[in-house]
């Protein structure tokens, strides 16, 4: 096959591709990876899931949302999600009620002990995130986050 070598590899000649330390997919990955394993060991010792906590915050922002909003939000299948809620349930972190607007329609609500229980991790949410950033000026923290939103929007058309 012929190519040119890239990191011990053969990559076709023509491709724009220049490893995968510089490959979008690849660095994305390991970063997501890198920010949840830190979390989710802090998570665990306060018996969590990254689900649970993904749950809490978007309940925190926007209380009473549906379950199937609550998946997309919070990235989750409707069927891993509604065991999540079923624990957290049991533990009265969030309840489930019919809507006022039509009683067909499930809400999701934050409990006062799912907020305590918010208020006591986002302090290491945010430790995280500031560890992440680290070195960045804030200009360069805004921007960030303005593209990889922008990257978003492009992956939902």
């Amino acid at each position: 096959m012929s190519g040119k070598e890239k990191g011990g590899g053969k990559v076709r000649a023509g491709t724009e591709y220049s490893g995968h330390n510089r490959f979008l997919p690849y660095v994305l990955n390991r970063v997501t990876n890198r920010l949840n394993a830190d979390f989710q060991a802090a998570l665990r010792q306060r018996g969590m899931t990254l689900t649970h906590w993904r749950v809490l915050a978007f309940l925190e922002e926007t209380d009473g949302l549906g379950v199937s909003a609550l998946a997309d939000y919070t990235v989750t299948d409707q069927s891993t999600l509604s065991r999540a809620l079923q624990q957290m349930e049991r533990r009265g972190l969030v309840e489930r009620r019919a809507s006022t607007a039509d009683n067909r329609f499930v809400e999701v609500h934050i409990t006062a002990l799912g907020r305590t229980l918010f208020a006591e991790i986002i302090p290491l949410a945010l430790q995280l995130r500031d560890r992440a950033l680290a070195g960045l000026a804030d200009a360069d923290r805004d921007r960030l986050l303005d593209l990889l939103s922008h990257i978003l929007v492009n992956l939902q058309r």
